[in-house]
């Protein structure tokens, strides 16, 4: 019988640990999700100006163009969530935003379709990233979908993000990276 060392068994109880305690609750963002799907309609008529605006605002993102810009693409009320993080203020969202841009060194969205649904425009997309940890530079290309939803002057009022965050960023740290490539190797 093999024996498991103290210090893995240790980490596998920090990151199940983690993975199991949630800030909003057992089911994640879900009942939030739900929530604002409810309380943040959309104009049906949504101009494609509205929606490069969005783009622009993420390809590449960058502090200055965000500060400058961020306030024309989204509403002060508002819907975010991310998967990191969640909020339902523009200044929230700008603070948080512009956490992002200094973290990165480069980040930029691909759009590879859009589907508008009613009040729902959903944009597929391919998210290239550049940050560095512990001195090594880390390229990374994750996809996803954002859901959005737009106000009568073309502002964003909802925005969901659908994406893999392990994939993202999870797999990039050091030990916890490790931890979650071998999770998904050996299912």
């Amino acid at each position: 019988m093999k024996t498991i060392p103290l210090p893995l068994i240790a980490l596998l109880l920090f990151a199940v640990t983690g993975c199991a305690s949630r800030a909003d609750g057992p089911s994640g963002y879900t009942h939030l999700y739900e929530q604002a799907l409810r309380e943040q309609p959309g104009s049906p008529q949504v101009s494609d100006q509205a929606v490069a605006r969005f783009v622009a605002l993420y390809s590449p993102i960058d502090a200055d163009h965000i500060k400058a810009h961020l306030d024309d693409v989204y509403a002060e009320d508002l819907y975010f969530n991310d998967t990191l993080v969640t909020v339902y203020k523009r200044d929230q969202l700008k603070a948080h935003m512009l956490k992002t841009a200094e973290r990165l060194d480069y980040m930029s969205l691909k759009i590879q379709n859009r589907w508008d649904q009613g009040e729902n425009v959903f944009l597929q997309w391919i998210m290239e990233t550049r940050f560095t940890i512990l001195g090594s530079e880390r390229d990374v290309r994750t996809i996803g979908i954002s859901q959005l939803r737009f106000n009568d002057q073309g502002k964003v009022v909802f925005h969901q993000d659908f994406w893999d965050s392990s994939q993202g960023l999870d797999q990039q740290l050091p030990i916890v990276g490790g931890f979650s490539r071998w999770l998904r190797e050996h299912p």
